[in-house]
């Protein structure tokens, strides 16, 4: 009867094995490779339907880390780590220059954009207008964030400038949180990236800000780039591991990238 029982239970492990080995009429599962996508913040959205496109048409898995554009760029730098990055510029031929990137493309573009409440209650119009006295503004870090630099480069080119800078009560690295803090009325208006400001239809209004006249930014760092249209770059990190998997989501991506991107408010 032992002898019995103990054959019994390894015939059933058998049959549950290859059971497990198969998928629906009898075919083997493929478990797909993991490829990590280290993504600035403000692409998340058109990452995200990036992503699941491409699983459901893939067994592969897209991982994604989600940070600053620039941290993330140190990341790669300091550990190595990550198979593609999606970032705005100027980090992607900064990264290029330095042998982390072995390829990257330009897949969408980013400007940043004045927001207000929805209607504007305060009959914005222009950049100059920020300046009104009691207006409280909320614009990017102006030596972490590439808005805020944009922004206070613009500044700087404007007489208004000063007048402008008197008024900001807010000034983060988070698109979001300045989106969020003009919306709920804890600011009057803000400058942020248009891809971030339309993902408040219903509750904020986007302004476009006039760059004539306004010039690249040059720094030690960066060297030249262009304020009027911020690029968004997708590129495969050099020590990425499975290179096959990864170039099949990089290729998929460059594809799919200008749709999906304008449908999440990245307009050229």
């Amino acid at each position: 009867m032992k002898m019995r029982s103990m054959a019994t239970m390894m015939m059933i492990s058998v049959v549950a094995s290859l059971i497990a080995g198969c998928g629906k009429q009898g075919e083997a599962v493929s478990r797909g490779e993991d490829v990590m996508v280290l993504c600035g913040g403000s692409m998340r959205a058109p990452l995200e339907e990036l992503k699941k496109r491409y699983e459901a048409i893939s067994d592969d898995t897209i991982v994604t880390t989600y940070g600053g554009s620039g941290e993330l760029c140190a990341q790669i730098e300091k550990t190595g780590r990550g198979d593609l990055y999606l970032c705005h510029d100027p980090f992607m031929p900064w990264a290029a220059e330095r042998k982390l990137i072995s390829e990257w493309e330009t897949v969408a573009v980013l400007r940043i954009v004045m927001i207000v409440p929805k209607g504007n209650p305060k009959g914005i119009k222009k950049l100059g207008d920020l300046g009104t006295p009691g207006l409280r503004i909320g614009i990017g870090n102006r030596t972490y964030s590439t808005s805020g630099q944009i922004i206070k480069h613009v500044l700087a080119q404007r007489p208004f400038g000063e007048t402008v800078l008197k008024n900001v009560r807010v000034e983060t690295k988070g698109h979001q949180q300045r989106c969020n803090d003009v919306a709920m009325g804890s600011l009057d208006a803000s400058v942020v990236w248009d891809a971030v400001a339309s993902l408040y239809p219903e509750k904020l209004d986007a302004l476009p800000i006039d760059m004539t006249g306004i010039d690249a930014i040059t720094s030690a760092t960066y060297k030249k780039s262009d304020i009027k249209k911020t690029g968004v770059t997708l590129g495969i990190v050099k020590g990425a591991k499975d290179r096959a998997a990864v170039r099949k989501f990089y290729e998929f991506a460059k594809q799919e990238a200008p749709k999906v991107f304008a449908e999440k408010g990245f307009v050229e």
